[in-house]
Order: C-alpha cells, then sequence, then structure tokens
C-alpha cells in the first residue's frame, strides 16, 4: 500500500511532552528511504516553533519535506490533518484532533501523564510510550526529568516508523469531502 502524505507534529506545549528533534530528524529519513512512501512530509507548528523545525527538516529534501510551522492557518491545519495519510506526533492537540478525524495516527507518549487517561481516542490511533519508574511523573518541563526523558528517548525511530506503516496498511484511506 502506497502512503499518502505524512504530517509531522514535532511539538508540544509543554518540553517534558516532545520526542527528541534528532529522532524526528532520523524518523524522517526513514520514512524517505521506505519504498511504500512516495508522498511528502509536512513538519506543522507555530511561528515560534520553525527553528526547531528547521533542525528536522535541513538534512532532507526539500522537495520530499517541508517546514510548514508558522505559515498554515488554523483551518488550515484541521484540512492538512483530515486529508493526511498518517499524523505523527507527540501526546499534543494535533494527535488528538488526528484521532478524532480517524486519520493513521502514532502518539509518542511520553511519561509525564497515564497514557490510560490521556492518550488520544480512535480506532485509528498507536499509542507509542515506555513506562520507567519515574513515571507518570507530572513535570511540567523536561528539564526537571532526572533521567532526561528516558521514557521518550527509549521509543526508537525505527519504532515510530514500522507503527506508522503498520497503522497506514491497517486502516484504508477515507473519502473525504473537507468543504
Amino acid at each position: 500500500m502506497t502512503v499518502q502524505d505524512i504530517i509531522v507534529a514535532p511539538f508540544s506545549n509543554s518540553a517534558i511532552r516532545d520526542w527528541p528533534q534528532e529522532h524526528y530528524t532520523e524518523l524522517v529519513g526513514l520514512l524517505l528511504a521506505e519504498p511504500a512512501f512516495t508522498g511528502i512530509i509536512q513538519v506543522i507548528g507555530t511561528r515560534n516553533q520553525w527553528l526547531g523545525a528547521c533542525e528536522i527538516v535541513r538534512p532532507h529534501p526539500v522537495d520530499r519535506v517541508v517546514n510548514a510551522c508558522g505559515r498554515l492557518s488554523w483551518p488550515d491545519v484541521q484540512t492538512a490533518l483530515q486529508t493526511a495519510g498518517c499524523v505523527i506526533g507527540n501526546n499534543s492537540g494535533i494527535a488528538h484532533l488526528a484521532g478524532y478525524y480517524a486519520v493513521p495516527t502514532v502518539c509518542i507518549f511520553g511519561g509525564s501523564h497515564q497514557p490510560l487517561e490521556w492518550r488520544p481516542r480512535g480506532a485509528t490511533v498507536v499509542v507509542l510510550s515506555r513506562a520507567i519508574g519515574c513515571s507518570p511523573c507530572h513535570l511540567d518541563h523536561g528539564s526537571l526529568s532526572p533521567y532526561n526523558k528516558a521514557c521518550l528517548r527509549e521509543i526508537s525511530p525505527q519504532e515510530v516508523r514500522d507503527a506508522a506503516l503498520a497503522i497506514t496498511a491497517r486502516v484504508p484511506p477515507l473519502d473525504k469531502d473537507i468543504n
């Protein structure tokens, strides 16, 4: 099955929930190397997150990976999510909205919150998490983590790629009228 365009949402409103940027960079490379994926990867976020997204997209071909941080209006974000082949992101509003839209979604969920309570919902959502001894820590800032966010660092880019390929193979694309 060919995977349509992918939305990557590497930022949340709290750094304690953000998967490392270098993991996202590696993930994008792994996705681009997949023969089943011939689309575009769009990295989304706010204008303030644009520089962080530059670090993720810089090593990759500009015709395949786009830094759209700060360039999309909220209605444009909603349309992009609804038409994506897959959405990959942290525990954030974007992952929850993609799940609501029934888009294949991979949510990388850190140990700051309880996944059973706070995870995105839906049959098209896969949550990847690591429960370590200090989770759920309920911390607000990544710098407060005594283990340098091991709960997120231990989730490999290969695991996320595999989850994205599996969920897109399982969930057929929906015919959606966005208007």
